[in-house]
């Protein structure tokens, strides 16, 4: 499928905006360079510069900044005692609600990671000391000349033995080096007569990331009293609040703005200690201050993702149908990660598949290690449960001479089965219940738009490769809570503002929240302006991430501009002088008939009354502020399919074909849909072929520019073909599902499954990034691996 966009201008009137896909209305402004990112607005500030750790794990035994403050151009030269901190350390940003705590047995520890350390280093890249000077090529020179004494301790690399009774406890007042667990049993006792196939394998994610197109930024200027942050963040609320905690500032003491931002991904969903070290440097030298992280800094010391093994026990009937499904998951979340809750648990609620499973027992820990610091990556969990699940139920077709979709068709829920409960609560506490339509509909969509027999053409044209055919299935708890913000203000000149907690990292936020606003109002899209998000403009706002933004984001803005419309109805039927039932809406205000003739009130004539002066002065201005609490999540469901080429001298994979069934709820804009649906496609072929963070047996990282870390280009990507099943939700006004990670989270099962098909049998792959010398040795020998 492949959508056209509309001009704004050809819609309204009798043809919604909400359903349509309207032309991006940003896309005019960045692409023509009129883009404001955080680099843009740094004219006239001081830079900062960090010097990071070059251990991964060591005691400071001391630090000597003097040659530095005597380089020319520095300001300033600090260390963490020097920041003279209210608190050392960044909190969780994710707590699960106490229903889902005793449920699963889910328990974690109190991380304190030091903003900026004095004692001790724990990974590579962590900020030891900070450099002001008049620029950053100075800054630089200065932190050269700053001397670090470490002494070494031993770094803890693997999970597995950082987690062993004799490994020492990484961080100082910590028993163990245990950041969490969960634990989920359900179901009765299974009889082994029924068991046809058990199937057991490990199954590794390797460790990789965002990388979105613009780095990290930091700038804080001062403002009398107050500071103002801007930075490229998906989270500013929670940004405002770690800066607060950290300091013991008044929120009121603090705005944190975001400028456009080019990528997010979940990696800037969270709060650094940059974040924090930049603003209390501009209070405490009374200058404007900016850090914009360079590419290595980026590679080295923004949080990662993924990094999971998984061993997992299936048991099936010899029909098909699963009995029982184990996996006992071990998560890498390096020196910390401040959303580990979120993802543990993240991870074993999605195990579970959008799947009848009557038995399963679900088991993982996180462990600390000496690597990067983690967060939230695009997914968040939902991609590594996926890939293990998929992979067990490929292995266990093959061996009851199944296809990969015979297997799936025998398991997936249809009609008949849902809603669909399960036997436990979402993190909010809700016991989960599958919302869809017919998740088994989904897979024959897929298999429809790119069907097995598809591999013959690609195998024609391609007599080099070894050609295959995968599937893969996903569900998606979307649109988390707890709540978010929404505003609709009347300005000055008649036209309309809105502004929410949610923080565009280039998800067509200005589009598709004015289009929501544009269906209530009546009005054109060219009069709805929305603002970047500013804590200032709205006082309260959770973020972007988690496919949250159009559910929770977007049903507080039709809640805002339900009110504003109720509101801006009664005023104008005061200065008409008729009661507010014989007023109607017009895409100019408001009319109402008064004999034969109609007497009307433009937006214009409203909000010159709203000002000093006006008829309506003693109201005060139009402006609503609306939150939206949704009771849970909402689910999507899809399932993915793939056609790849091995080359059979090399080993190397190449994704010929891809396709995607979605079932989402209603499309706010589908051209938006359609966009976040590929570029999570091409992440996902990036995780799946390409991207790896490594790490050195002492722990220095080795993939620290973009000829290590290699990223998917457009060569690698194929056209996608993508189908929408729409089910609408009840749970939200707009009964939108989110997307934004659907394209993701079943590549890696979806291009893993293909592979093995390709090589017939030789191969079963079991972790990612898929390698292509073990392929090759497959290519090589009559006998079979895994790879």
């Amino acid at each position: 499928m492949s959508i056209s966009a509309i001009p704004g201008e050809q819609v309204g009137g009798d043809r919604p905006y909400v359903g349509t896909p309207v032309s991006r209305v940003e896309d005019e402004r960045l692409l023509a360079g009129r883009g404001r990112f955080l680099a843009d607005l740094a004219a006239g500030a001081l830079a900062v510069a960090f010097l990071r750790s070059t251990e991964a794990h060591a005691v400071i035994e001391s630090i000597d900044t003097t040659p530095a403050m005597r380089m020319p151009g520095v300001l300033g030269v600090f260390t963490g005692d020097d920041l003279q901190l209210a608190n050392d350390h960044i909190g969780s940003l994710h707590t699960p609600h106490p229903a889902f705590v005793a449920a699963t047995g889910f328990r974690m520890v109190q991380q304190r990671l030091a903003i900026m350390p004095v004692d001790r280093v724990h990974y590579v890249g962590q900020p030891v000391v900070a450099v002001l000077a008049s620029d950053r090529y100075l800054a630089e020179d200065a932190l050269e000349t700053v001397e670090v004494t470490y002494r070494p301790r031993p770094p803890l690399l693997d999970p597995e033995s950082a987690l062993a009774p004799d490994a020492a406890p990484m961080h100082p007042g910590l028993p163990d080096n245990e950041a969490a667990a969960i634990e989920v049993d359900f179901g009765d006792d299974l009889d082994p007569a029924t068991v046809a196939v058990v199937t057991e394998g490990t199954y590794r994610i390797g460790r990789h990331g965002a990388v979105p197109l613009e780095g990290r930024g930091v700038l804080a200027r001062i403002d009398g009293d107050r500071v103002s942050v801007w930075t490229s963040t998906q989270i500013p609320h929670l940004v405002r609040q770690g800066i607060c905690d950290a300091t013991g500032w008044s929120v009121d003491d603090v705005r944190v703005s975001v400028p456009d931002v080019g990528g997010g991904f979940g990696t800037k969903a969270n709060v650094y200690a940059e974040e924090i070290i930049v603003p209390v440097l501009a209070r405490r030298t009374g200058h404007d201050l900016v850090w914009v992280e360079d590419r290595q800094e980026h590679l080295t010391g923004s949080a990662q993702g993924r990094d999971q093994v998984h061993r997992t026990r299936l048991s099936v009937a010899a029909d098909g149908r699963i009995l029982r499904w184990e996996d006992d998951f071990l998560m890498d979340i390096g020196a910390g990660g401040l959303w580990v809750a979120g993802v543990v648990a993240n991870t074993a609620i999605h195990l579970l598949g959008p799947y009848r499973i009557p038995r399963a027992r679900l088991h993982g820990r996180a462990a600390f290690t000496n690597k990067t610091i983690t967060a939230q990556y695009r997914g968040a969990g939902r991609p590594e449960a996926c890939f293990a699940l998929e992979r067990s139920l490929d292995e266990a077709a093959r061996q009851l001479g199944l296809t990969p979709i015979q297997i799936r068709e025998r398991n997936l829920l249809t009609r008949a089965d849902l809603p669909y409960s399960q036997p436990l609560p979402q993190r909010d506490g809700v016991p989960i219940v599958y919302d869809g339509g017919d998740y088994l509909a989904c897979l024959q969509a897929a298999v429809e738009l790119l069907p097995p027999e598809s591999t013959a053409a690609h195998a024609a044209r391609h007599p080099e490769l070894s050609i295959g055919h995968g599937v893969g299935c996903y569900i998606e708890a979307t649109g988390r809570g707890s709540y978010e913000s929404a505003r609709v203000r009347l300005t000055p000149s008649g036209g309309f503002e809105v502004a929410t907690g949610a923080a565009s990292a280039g998800q067509a936020h200005e589009t598709v929240f004015a289009q929501v606003t544009a269906d209530v109002l009546g009005a054109p899209l060219d009069r709805i302006t929305v603002r970047r998000t500013d804590t200032d403009l709205v006082r309260h706002g959770f973020g972007s991430f988690a496919s949250r933004s159009a559910v929770l984001a977007g049903s507080a803005v039709r809640r805002a501009a339900d009110e504003f419309m109720s509101q801006a109805t009664d005023r104008a039927a005061r200065l008409l002088g008729v009661p507010a039932e014989l007023v109607k809406s017009t895409v100019t205000g408001f009319a109402t008939a008064v004999g034969a003739s109609l007497r009307d009130v433009t937006w214009t004539d409203l909000a010159a009354a709203c000002r000093p002066g006006g008829a309506q002065e003693q109201l005060g201005p139009l402006d609503v502020v609306e939150y939206f609490h949704p009771r849970t999540v909402t689910w999507t469901m899809g399932a993915h399919a793939a056609v790849v080429g091995v080359h059979r001298g090399t080993g190397a994979v190449s994704v010929l074909d891809y396709a995607v069934a979605h079932e989402g709820g209603v499309e706010i804009n589908p051209l938006v849909v359609e966009g976040q649906i590929i570029g999570g496609v091409a992440q996902g072929i990036g995780g799946a072929l390409l991207e790896e963070y490594r790490f050195s047996p002492e722990g220095q990282p080795t993939c620290t520019t973009l000829a290590e870390y290699l990223l998917p280009g457009t060569c690698d990507v194929p056209d996608v073909r993508i189908r929408h099943l729409a089910v609408p939700t009840t749970n939200n006004p707009l009964g939108v599902r989110g997307a934004g990670e659907s394209g993701t989270i079943a590549v890696s099962a979806a291009v893993a499954g293909a592979v093995d098909d390709a090589l017939a049998g030789r191969v079963h792959v079991s972790r990612t990034p898929i390698s292509t010398a073990l392929l090759r040795a497959a290519l090589d020998t009559e006998g079979g691996t895994d790879q």
